[in-house]
């Protein structure tokens, strides 16, 4: 399942994705290359700092249950009595992708966030470097899922969900939790026997506002690991390329002069619903 770089297409510019260090193949043709989580900024390219927390997978497994959080091995052992069913897909099937899919729409409905498209997922899938796996009950509902970007030495984490929100009983609440630490515990294990060098959690947020996220990181952290400082970066390669870089990043900056406007509208309107003092 080695993949030195992903290639897709959008409005006829072809883009190519590099991840980590992988150099780009002499002779590849594309309108733009995206060289994501690059150790260093790629020299004449647009480049944003990121951020992850990474498991070094070289470690004895025992050592790599070790480093886990005392109460999140205590999850996990719990999860024996729990008669979960732990699986995964890496053969791209399309049917698999769509329940996997249909299953973060639900989680993300319940969170008001955007939901997932699909077709990256199938152009992952299509290039054998998209991984699925979950978690199931007694009765084959799907707990939680999670999906990984596929890379000769490195696993990164893409998209995943958990269905905390389908339910307002504690007892399984608690119990999806359990499912989704031993999710993320199977997929370290599994990918590890595979012979991958790193597991990567696919980002770590490192603002201190987005309670949300701040959670995430706390998760991310029971399995212990190293946080990384990255760099995501888009060189454009030809004319074609660099007009679209250009428009998308006209178009991000329009979008955070709406926003800007839109926040000082609300702040204008609050204030002149203020009464003023007698």
């Amino acid at each position: 399942m080695e993949v030195a770089v992903i290639l897709s297409t959008r409005m006829s510019v072809r883009i190519a994705d590099l991840y980590f260090d992988e150099p780009a193949p002499a002779g590849l043709k594309a309108d733009i290359i995206r060289y994501n989580q690059s150790p260093v900024p790629t020299p004449g390219s647009d480049c944003t700092p990121c951020s992850t927390i990474v498991v070094d997978l070289s470690l004895p497994q025992d050592e790599l249950f070790c480093n886990l959080k005392s109460h999140t091995r205590q999850k996990i052992r719990r999860t024996q009595k729990d008669e979960l069913t732990y699986e995964f897909s890496n053969d791209g099937d399309q049917d698999t992708l769509v329940r996997f899919a249909d299953h973060l729409n639900r989680c993300r409905d319940l969170k008001l966030l955007p939901r997932v498209g699909r077709k990256r997922l199938f152009i992952l899938a299509r290039q054998k470097a998209l991984d699925l796996s979950w978690v199931r009950d007694q009765s084959g509902e799907m707990l939680c899922a999670s999906s990984y970007v596929i890379t000769p030495f490195r696993v990164r984490g893409l998209l995943a969900g958990a269905s905390y929100r389908n339910t307002t009983d504690p007892t399984r609440r608690t119990m999806i939790g359990r499912a989704n630490r031993l999710l993320y515990w199977r997929d370290i294990v599994r990918f590890k026997a595979a012979g991958f060098r790193f597991f990567d959690f696919g980002g770590y947020y490192m603002g201190s506002e987005d309670q949300e996220k701040l959670r995430i990181n706390g998760f991310k952290e029971e399995f212990g690991g190293e946080v990384l400082h990255e760099f995501n970066c888009q060189k454009g390669m030809t004319v074609k390329g660099n007009f679209m870089l250009w428009a998308i990043r006209r178009r991000s900056e329009w979008m955070m002069r709406k926003r800007s406007r839109a926040l000082q509208s609300a702040v204008e309107e609050n204030e002149s619903s203020i009464p003023a003092s007698i």
